[in-house]
C-alpha cells in the first residue's frame, strides 16, 4: 500500500528528523570551535599589523527601511494547491520583505492577521513555465515521469498571459499570475530584490560571528566531499543549516519515500512537495531550538581566548610560522605546479570575462545616477522661487530602492549570469546565482551611498542667501562632486568584486582536487603543534592559508597581466597589500570590498595609471533571480 501524505510526519518521523538535525550540528560544534580559534588568531594579528584604514568617498547609508512599512500591495491571481484551482488574493509586501497574503483588502487594512506569509529568502523568481519545470526536473529526478503531465493539469489553465513562479528547494512553491504585464514588471522587481537582500545578509554582514559561522560551514561541506558556495548559502544561519541538514537528508528520503507515494500521477509530485516542505519545517524549528546554544558556546570561547592567546601571542605566532614553513618546504611547490597547471590557463580569460561585465554594469550605473539626480534637479529647477532643498531630498529618496530604472542596470548582470554558467562545470562551481546576486547588491549599495552622501553634502552647504540662482549651482556643484565620489568607489568595487568571484571559483576547485592528496600528510605535523596554544594553531588551518595565498598569487598575476590592456584595468598597484599580510582562508572575509579614494571623471573601470594615487577601503559586496532584472 502507498504511503499518503499524513502518514508522513507522525511522531515517529518527527523524532527522526529531529535526531538528523541534532547530529549535524553536533558535528558542527566543533567546528565552530576549530574555527573560532583560527578566526580569533588572525583578528588578533590584524589588530597587531595596525594597516592603513582606507575609507571610502561616499558616505555609507546604513539605514534601512522600516519593517512595517508598506511598499506595494494590490489583488493577485493564486495558484492554491490543495483546492487546485486559481484564486484572487491581497498581497502585502512590507519593508523588510515579508510578503502577506489575505483573503481580501479589508482584511489587511483592518490590522487582521495575514493567511499566510512568505519570507523570500532561499527563493528563485522565474517567469517562465519552461524554467520552472526544468527547476522541477533538476530538483527531483525521480519524478520527472510526471512532471510533465502535473504542471500541464494543475498550472498550464493560467488565468492570464502574466505568470511569476517563486521556487524553493525545500518550501512551497508561489505560482502568481497577474491581470496586466505592468503588475507582473512591478511585482518581479519587487520580488527580485526581496529574493536578493534577504538571500545575501549573512554575507553583508562584516563581523567576527558571521565569518565563524561560514567557514564551520565550509569545513563540514568539505569533510563530505562538498566544496565551495551553492544556493544553500542563501539565507539567515537557521536558513544555511537548515539547508545543510536537508542537504544530507533528501537523498535517504527520496529514495525510501518516493517509490512509496501513490496516487493519480498528477498528485505525485504534489504530494511529495508537500511532505518535503512539512520535513524542512520540523528541521528549521529544531534548527532554531539549537542554534542559540551553538552561538553561546562560540561565545564563551572567544571569552578564553581573550584571557589566554594574547599574553603568550608572541610565542604562538613563533611556533604558527615555523609549522608555515615546514608545510610550504613539503607542499608548497605541489599546490603551486598544480595552480601553474589546471588554473593559470583558465584565469587570464575568466578575468578578462567577469571584468567586462563588471565594467558595463558599473558604467551603466553610473550613467543611471547622473541622469536620475540630473532629472531631479532640472524638476526643482524648473519650480523657480518655489525650489527647495528639502524636496530635492525627499525626491532622492526611494531612488535607490523598490526603482525601476535601478533594475535596467541588473539585466547587465545577464551576461555575467551566463558566462559564470559557462565556466562552472571546469571549476565544478555551483555558486552563479550568489555571485550574480552579489554584484547587484554592489550596485544597490553604491546607488544608496551616492544619494545619501548627496543629501548629506546638501544639509551641510546651505545657500547664504537662498536664493534660486545660489541654490542651482549648489545643486549642480553637489551632482559633480557625488558623481567623482562614485567614480572613485565603483572603480574599487568592481575590482573587489572580479577579485573575490576568482577566488570563489578557484580557491574550492584547488582544494577539491589536492585535499585527497596533501591532507593525509598533514597529521604528521601535529608534534610541533604546541599543548598549550588553546587550539589556535590548527594543522589544516595553516595549509588552507598556504593554499589561499598560492592562489591569490596566481589572480595577482592575471590581474597584472590585464593592467596592460587598454579597454579595462581592475589591477591597482597596492593591491599587494591586500595580500601582504598572513594570508587567512576566509572567503567571507573577501565580500569587504576595496574602494579607491581618489576622485575621477571615468564612469568606467578606469586604468592603472589614471588611479596611481589611491587608496583603498573595505565596503560589502553582495545570487541573481533567474529572471535578473525583470
Amino acid at each position: 500500500m502507498g504511503l499518503n501524505f499524513s502518514a508522513q510526519l507522525d511522531g515517529r518521523m518527527r523524532e527522526y528528523l529531529r535526531g538528523r538535525v541534532d547530529e549535524v550540528l553536533d558535528d558542527m560544534q566543533p567546528l565552530c570551535r576549530r574555527c573560532c580559534a583560527a578566526a580569533f588568531l588572525n583578528q588578533v594579528c590584524s589588530e597587531l599589523e595596525m594597516q592603513a584604514s582606507h575609507a571610502a568617498q561616499l558616505l555609507r547609508n546604513k539605514e534601512s527601511g522600516g519593517t512595517d512599512q508598506v511598499i506595494s500591495s494590490g489583488y493577485i491571481m493564486q495558484y492554491v494547491e490543495h483546492k487546485r484551482k486559481w484564486k484572487e488574493k491581497y498581497f502585502v509586501m512590507k519593508a523588510s520583505y515579508l510578503l502577506e497574503c489575505f483573503e481580501t483588502k479589508e482584511a489587511a487594512q483592518r490590522g487582521a492577521r495575514a493567511d499566510s506569509e512568505v519570507r523570500l529568502s532561499g527563493y528563485i523568481l522565474l517567469n517562465e513555465v519552461s524554467a520552472y519545470r526544468e527547476m522541477l526536473h533538476q530538483s527531483w529526478p525521480a519524478l520527472n515521469d510526471v512532471a510533465d503531465s502535473h504542471l500541464e493539469e494543475q498550472h498550464m489553465s493560467f488565468p492570464t498571459r502574466h505568470q511569476l513562479f517563486l521556487w524553493h528547494a525545500y518550501r512551497p512553491h508561489l505560482l502568481l499570475s497577474f491581470r496586466t504585464e505592468d503588475d507582473s514588471h512591478t511585482w518581479a522587481m519587487l520580488l527580485a530584490d526581496g529574493v536578493r537582500r534577504l538571500n545575501t545578509v549573512l554575507f553583508g554582514r562584516d563581523s567576527f560571528e558571521a565569518r565563524v559561522f561560514l567557514e564551520a560551514v565550509r569545513g563540514y561541506r568539505e569533510q563530505n566531499g562538498r566544496y565551495g558556495i551553492c544556493d544553500l548559502y542563501l539565507g539567515s544561519e537557521t536558513e544555511i543549516l537548515s539547508n545543510l541538514v536537508m542537504e544530507d537528508l533528501c537523498p535517504v528520503l527520496q529514495s525510501q519515500l518516493i517509490p512509496h507515494v501513490r496516487g493519480p500521477e498528477s498528485k505525485r509530485k504534489q504530494t511529495w512537495l508537500r511532505m518535503l516542505g512539512a520535513m524542512f519545517d520540523v528541521v528549521e524549528g529544531r534548527v532554531s531550538e539549537r542554534f542559540q546554544a551553538l552561538v553561546q558556546d562560540n561565545e564563551e570561547q572567544r571569552q578564553r581566548l581573550e584571557r589566554a592567546v594574547r599574553p603568550d601571542l608572541s610565542q604562538i605566532l613563533t611556533s604558527k610560522k615555523q609549522l608555515g614553513h615546514k608545510l610550504q618546504a613539503s607542499v608548497g611547490e605541489r599546490v603551486r605546479d598544480f595552480c601553474q597547471a589546471q588554473v593559470e590557463p583558465q584565469l587570464g580569460l575568466v578575468w578578462d570575462a567577469v571584468a567586462a561585465s563588471v565594467s558595463d554594469l558599473l558604467a551603466e550605473a553610473r550613467t543611471l545616477l547622473s541622469q536620475d539626480v540630473g532629472d531631479v534637479i532640472n524638476t526643482v529647477k524648473s519650480g523657480g522661487d518655489n525650489c527647495s532643498l528639502p524636496e530635492v531630498s525627499s525626491r532622492l529618496l526611494e531612488f535607490p530602492r523598490h526603482s525601476i530604472q535601478l533594475h535596467r542596470c541588473y539585466k547587465k548582470t545577464n551576461e555575467l549570469e551566463q558566462y559564470l554558467g559557462k565556466v562552472a562545470p571546469h571549476f565544478t562551481f555551483d555558486g552563479v546565482h550568489f555571485l550574480v546576486q552579489r554584484a547587484q547588491n554592489i550596485v544597490q549599495q553604491l546607488m544608496e551611498d551616492a544619494v545619501y552622501t548627496f543629501q548629506h553634502m546638501l544639509a551641510s552647504m546651505q545657500p547664504a542667501t537662498g536664493l534660486p540662482a545660489e541654490t542651482n549651482q549648489l545643486l549642480d556643484n553637489t551632482r559633480v562632486l557625488v558623481l567623482k565620489k562614485f567614480d572613485s568607489d565603483s572603480n574599487a568595487a568592481g575590482r573587489q568584486f572580479v577579485r573575490d568571484t576568482l577566488l570563489e571559483l578557484v580557491l574550492p576547485y584547488v582544494l577539491k582536487n589536492l585535499d585527497p592528496v596533501c591532507k593525509p600528510e598533514l597529521p604528521a605535523y601535529e608534534v610541533d603543534v604546541p599543548v598549550e596554544d588553546e587550539g589556535v594553531i590548527q594543522i589544516e588551518s595553516i595549509y588552507k592559508e598556504l593554499v589561499l595565498h598560492v592562489v591569490s598569487e596566481e589572480i595577482d598575476k592575471a590581474m597584472k597581466v590585464s593592467s596592460t590592456r587598454p579597454e579595462f584595468s581592475l589591477y591597482n598597484e597596492s593591491v599587494d597589500s591586500l595580500w601582504g599580510g598572513e594570508p587567512q582562508h576566509s572567503i567571507a572575509q573577501h565580500s569587504n570590498s576595496t574602494r579607491s579614494t581618489s576622485p575621477t571623471d571615468s564612469p568606467a573601470l578606469g586604468t592603472s595609471e589614471e588611479h596611481r594615487d589611491e587608496t583603498g577601503s573595505t565596503s560589502p559586496s553582495g545570487n541573481g533571480t533567474t529572471t535578473g532584472a525583470m
